[in-house]
């Protein structure tokens, strides 16, 4: 049985690997973009910059926070260290705060992905809702996206002296930590009444909601329109000529890089997220296991990039030096 002080070193040098990656790796796409993008990306390509930005941002705040999730009944809370940190116990707070507002922005460039690609396939979806201020509006999405998701950890899962208190002992037995060498941000869904009842955490069912429509919308976004965009790419490579065939490869090789984008975060983010929000909901101990949840968020921004750089014509012959 592995220790936990063993299992927290594999996690730092998960974090550091993983955001040491990510950014290289992102940084690297986005010169690919810049200087070795198809002709018929248009704006498509501001987009994938875009995405590789937030990325980059949030593999350097995941190196800087070292952020690990723990479990404990129907409580879930993220920490980092701050003994020997410059970065004090309230600091640190803020920090893992705008730290998922920056993961909640990836999880609505996801949808924002899917939306914007459906509109390049079909030309009066384009015309109806990504034009003008419409395109617009849909760039800010995850702005908002990331603002609404780190008020939500401001105002509802702050710490408290009756969170100090509630989490000492399971923290100590659990992960070996005292709860005074610790920033962290708490999720708690029940408490005990006086008579040893369970009773709902009414602030805490309100802060996940937010972030449970934040993320729902983002799947039903991947989802609806990526069925709709392989209908209509499927479509159009059937009765593409000649003529189009460059255009029609390009959609063809994005959609196949969309597809791989799809499933990546499936697995390393949406998944255990997932698992990590419902199990305490439902009173199911995880314990110190649900930090596997932060080892697989940090490898997504090094593993997205990859789908693109290889499958991508103009990025792969570039990369093999053709």
């Amino acid at each position: 049985m592995i220790s936990f002080e063993n299992w927290k070193s594999m996690l730092i040098y998960s974090q550091w690997i993983g955001g040491t990656l990510g950014v290289i790796f992102n940084l690297f796409l986005i010169l690919l973009i810049i200087y070795r993008s198809p002709q018929h990306l248009g704006v498509y390509k501001y987009l994938m910059m875009y995405i590789s930005i937030v990325q980059t941002v949030f593999s350097i705040l995941d190196v800087i926070s070292k952020s690990i999730t723990f479990s404990y009944g129907s409580v879930f809370m993220g920490f980092r260290y701050f003994k020997h940190s410059n970065i004090g116990r309230a600091q640190g707070f803020h920090l893992l705060s705008v730290h998922g507002g920056t993961f909640g922005a990836i999880i609505s460039l996801f949808g924002v992905h899917f939306v914007y690609r459906y509109g390049v396939v079909d030309l009066a979806f384009r015309k109806r809702f990504l034009s003008g201020w419409k395109l617009v509006l849909i760039f800010l999405t995850p702005i908002l996206a990331f603002i609404w998701w780190t008020s939500v950890v401001l105002l509802c899962f702050g710490p408290s002296s009756e969170s100090d208190s509630l989490m000492r002992i399971s923290l100590l037995q659990g992960c070996d930590t005292r709860i005074e060498d610790i920033s962290y941000f708490i999720v708690q869904y029940h408490s005990l009444s006086e008579f040893n009842q369970l009773s709902p955490v009414w602030s805490t069912f309100f802060g996940m909601a937010c972030i449970w429509i934040i993320t729902s919308s983002s799947i039903f976004c991947v989802v609806y329109f990526g069925i709709k965009c392989y209908v209509k790419i499927t479509k159009a490579l059937k009765n593409s000529k000649m003529s189009s065939f460059y255009t029609k490869s390009i959609q063809h090789q994005l959609f196949v890089a969309l597809v791989f984008q799809t499933l990546i975060p499936l697995i390393l983010m949406y998944g255990p997220a997932g698992i990590l929000f419902s199990c305490p909901m439902l009173n199911i101990e995880v314990g110190v296991w649900s930090s596997f949840v932060s080892a697989t968020i940090v490898i997504y921004p090094a593993v997205d990039p990859l789908p693109t750089m290889f499958i991508v014509e103009s990025y792969r012959k570039t990369i093999l030096c053709k």
